[in-house]
């Protein structure tokens, strides 16, 4: 792997902006990647590493504020849906939700770790999908709620998560 060099980064920025293209990620590292000494096997992954650990802040946070703070979380789910045909499954709907958000979560989780010591992004990917899931329940309660706004908030993290499988080629 070669080593990086600020004169050559210089020139090789400036080439970009002069000629409109420099070399790519792989012409100019070869087939893998390194950052803070850790090697990656290409962008992508260390993209999917990223999303994983900013989804899975997210959602451990969310996941473990259902818990700390069931009470609260309970009330406002009975008067978000009190007017819809869910107002008798609240504290089921909670459980599930914190359940989810918890497993997609650990999965991110437990994905990052293994993307380092095995070198494979597939812990990752399984957490993407129980979490994209987990925001589809979740956006369909929004809209039923006729919380659009709400529903609304969902749209960046479902497409970052989306961004992320799709990443996985």
């Amino acid at each position: 792997m070669k080593k990086s060099n600020p004169v050559i980064f210089i020139i090789l920025f400036i080439q970009t902006i002069i000629y409109g293209q420099g070399p790519s990620v792989a012409e100019r590292y070869g087939d893998r990647i390194e950052l803070l000494g850790i090697p990656f096997k290409d962008p992508l992954v260390l993209c999917q590493i990223l999303i994983a650990i900013f989804i899975s802040i997210a959602f451990m946070q969310s996941g473990l504020d259902k818990i700390l703070d069931r009470k609260g979380n309970l009330e406002f789910f009975k008067a978000h849906f009190a007017n819809t045909f869910l107002k008798n499954f609240t504290t089921l709907l909670l459980s599930i939700l914190t359940i989810l958000e918890l497993i997609g979560a650990l999965m991110l989780i437990y994905g990052i770790y293994f993307a380092f010591a095995y070198r494979t992004t597939l812990w990752i990917f399984y957490g993407f999908v129980v979490l994209a899931l987990t925001l589809t329940f979740l956006f369909a309660g929004q809209r039923i709620s006729k919380d659009y706004l709400g529903a609304a908030d969902l749209v960046p993290y479902f497409i970052l998560i989306i961004l992320g499988i799709m990443s996985m080629y």
